[in-house]
């Protein structure tokens, strides 16, 4: 049974014990306790605080450097604690970026042995590093960021805001990295149906701790509901600063069971967020799903993935806006059919979004970290194993012309600006195997052609084709989430043709010129959904 170690920027003890005790949703475990479901073994270690503090103390400049440029911390002292756990694990999942930073960077030194799965939490929110990237412009710090990033052997992130981070870094292989939406604890937010559907109640909720809430905004629409009652459950500086209006019941940080008394006995759900072009308000909108209530949401980035339809999932209002607020509340609150028209709406989405399903998907980003074969981008170090591939099988590429050393850089430097276009290189262990790409990618109609495939002559017969093959078609599909494929092939490249109808394609149609005839082949399928 494959052991996998759970790195958290703080210890979890507590939480495990109030969620076996059935104190508190599992949501804060990131999937550690649905593992065992899938055959493995999951474990997580405590650290000595007065040592951790004494370390903290120590690494303290460090700590502020990456305060300053990503507004995240960086909590070397704990990941050098749990060194000893790390290195006796198979695999270490290092959730969120405060833990996750620091276990790459001991990565990069040697001091970690087995693969790391990076679960990011935001990468880096404000500050230095924020206005370098969004400037182009390349500074010290940049460049160590990405090296300490890149020793990550697979990165999990779970909104397109973070994709798009990714990308600017040069970070990005949809190969290397795992679209996973956050989830809540289903079995901990089931309530009655009775409850759900409590039409006595006219409690308005709105829940949350993150900077990105706007209860300012809120507090504006409460101010003309004067006969809707409000409960705000935050932390003290959500709020400080803020006139509260006397129909505002404000509470502050409430253990996870009390919130849960207060979503059972609510009309309605409000979220409103500021737009921070980052991820917030995940985990608030899925507790909402699992407790069947309607919502209220800022339209922000944050949750764009979850796919809420305005007025069939969700009423969604722009961000900032107190007018809009005030008339969906008002709204919602007088309007019964809507409300249980949304609350059918979010117990459909209930059943996708839930840690369990989290737990699933961090499964398969184990599973690709750990495979011996994988794939992984074209570098330059790659270039000329790249073009002996290419040249000593230029018969079967349908521009078959020889490629020179000149041309070849020509092409790659056009190649790294593209956002298109990926190129991998299949490894067996670290020994180089062949090539594929991805390429024409439209993320808008979901649809790229594949091809470019060779395998290197001495490891013919082996079965890496359609190993390479199997897996571009899984990044395609899982990864980048297209619904169709097409490829040309020469008609009489017989062995090629009946790989790609083995994997699915269909010839479609076949094309003729003077001197040969190639064929066209299509695959399509449904897009993931995760």
């Amino acid at each position: 049974m494959k052991k996998i170690f759970f790195a958290f920027p703080s210890n979890r003890a507590g939480t495990v014990n109030r969620v076996n005790n059935g104190l508190s949703p599992d949501n804060e475990l990131y999937g550690l306790n649905h593992l065992k479901e899938f055959g493995f073994q999951a474990e997580y270690a405590n650290v000595y605080s007065p040592a951790q503090r004494l370390l903290d103390i120590f690494f303290l400049p460090l700590y502020k450097l990456f305060q300053r440029q990503i507004d995240i911390g960086f909590h070397l002292g704990r990941a050098i604690l749990l060194l000893p756990k790390i290195n006796r694990s198979d695999v270490v999942i290092a959730n969120t970026d405060s833990i996750g930073l620091p276990i790459c960077f001991l990565k990069r030194l040697g001091l970690v042995r087995p693969p790391v799965v990076y679960a990011v939490g935001l990468f880096y929110i404000q500050g230095d590093l924020k206005l370098s990237v969004d400037s182009h412009e390349k500074t010290w710090f940049r460049s160590f960021y990405v090296w300490i990033l890149s020793a990550a052997d697979h990165i999990i992130y779970h909104s397109p805001i973070e994709k798009e981070k990714l990308v600017k870094l040069g970070l990005y292989n949809p190969a290397y990295c795992t679209f996973v939406a956050m989830g809540s604890d289903g079995n901990f937010f089931k309530l009655q149906q009775s409850t759900i559907n409590n039409q006595q109640s006219t409690i308005v909720l709105a829940v949350g701790r993150d900077h990105a809430r706007d209860y300012e905004t809120l507090f504006t629409a409460a101010l003309e509901l004067s006969d809707v009652e409000f409960v705000v459950i935050c932390s003290q500086r959500n709020v400080k600063g803020l006139e509260i209006p006397d129909n505002v019941k404000v509470l502050l940080d409430l253990p996870y069971r009390k919130v849960t008394d207060w979503y059972k006995r609510a009309k309605v759900v409000v979220i409103p967020m500021k737009e921070m072009h980052r991820s917030s308000g995940q985990m608030t909108l899925t507790d909402s799903f699992q407790a069947g209530k309607p919502i209220i949401a800022s339209d922000v980035m944050g949750i764009a993935h979850y796919g809420l339809k305005n007025g069939q999932d969700a009423l969604l209002v722009l961000p900032g806006n107190a007018k809009q607020l005030a008339e969906a509340i008002n709204k919602l609150t007088l309007d019964g059919i809507l409300r249980r028209k949304l609350g059918q709406g979010t117990r459909k989405l209930a059943q996708r979004f839930t840690t369990g399903n989290y737990a699933r998907n961090i499964v398969e980003a184990v599973k690709l970290a750990t495979d011996e074969i994988r794939l992984r981008l074209l570098e330059k170090k790659d270039l000329r194993f790249l073009r002996r591939l290419r040249n000593e099988n230029r018969q079967y590429f349908l521009d078959n012309s020889y490629v020179s050393k000149p041309a070849q850089h020509k092409w790659f430097n056009q190649y790294r600006r593209k956002t298109d276009d990926y190129m991998f290189i299949l490894e067996d262990g670290k020994v180089r195997v062949g090539v594929g790409a991805i390429y024409n990618i439209n993320l808008v109609n979901k649809t790229a052609e594949i091809g470019r495939f060779v395998v290197d002559k001495q490891f013919h017969g082996k079965g890496y084709g359609k190993l390479m093959l199997n897996k571009i078609l899984s990044v395609s599909k899982n990864e980048l989430r297209l619904s169709k494929l097409k490829l040309e092939v020469y008609k009489d490249n017989k062995r090629a043709v009946d790989l790609y109808q083995s994997a699915g394609f269909k010839i479609q149609k076949v094309n003729k010129s003077e001197d040969s005839k190639t064929v066209l082949m299509v695959q399509s399928f449904h897009a993931s959904e995760k």
